[in-house]
Order: C-alpha cells, then structure tokens, then sequence
C-alpha cells in the first residue's frame, strides 16, 4: 500500500493545482471574450472575430493596442472598468460599462490574452 503523508499531499496539489488554475483562467478568458464582444465592441475593436466594426467614426484604441502598452496589466485593466465614472458631456470619455467586479476581471484577463509577445 502507498504510504499517504502530507508531503504526498503536497506534491499532489503541486501538479493539480497549476492545471486547474490553467482551467479557471482559460474559462475566464472565454468569458472576458464573450462579454468585450457584446459590451465593448460597440466602440472598441474587441476582437479578431468582431462581427461588426465600432459604431464610432473614430473609434478609441483597439482592446489589443490597448493590451501591447508597457504599463498595461490584467489589475489595471480590471481597475479601470470598475472605477470609470465619467460623463459623454465631451464626447471623448467612456461610459461606465456598469460590470461586475468578476465580469472587469474576465475582460481583464482576455485584454491580457491578445497581447502579442516581444519577438
């Protein structure tokens, strides 16, 4: 019989755990994708498969441009989309899309996926 012991233990949820966390992130990428498809894409580019382009003239930047800048990351993305509260009076502000804190993470997370690696 296989001894059980908590460093048995350890290893175990060593190798599990990184294959579920891959799961949950990959789920909440598709979820992200999913909503900046149905949310943002109405001024954003959102995504490669965006069935229609923005309703904008001139459209901000595209949700992948906005993933390539240094300074970007899934935490600053997410902050923003929670705590935008800016009016249309210039016509150039975002309206506050009014998300979830666990929908500002999946779109967070599927901005972070788009961007490109430095070659």
């Amino acid at each position: 019989m296989f001894p059980w012991t908590p460093l048995t233990a350890i290893k175990v949820l060593a190798v599990a755990l990184p294959a579920a966390v891959a799961a949950d992130s990959v789920d909440q990428v598709a979820k992200g994708h999913r909503l900046a498809l149905e949310i943002c894409s109405a001024c954003h580019v959102a995504a490669p498969d965006q069935g229609a382009p923005p309703i904008l003239s001139n459209p901000p930047p595209s949700l992948q441009t906005i993933a390539n800048r240094p300074e970007t990351s899934a935490a600053s993305v997410q902050n923003f989309l929670v705590s935008i509260h800016l009016s249309l009076a210039n016509g150039k502000d975002m309206p506050n899309p009014l998300l979830t804190e666990e929908q500002a993470n999946d779109i967070a997370l599927y901005v972070m996926s788009l961007r490109k690696a430095k070659e």
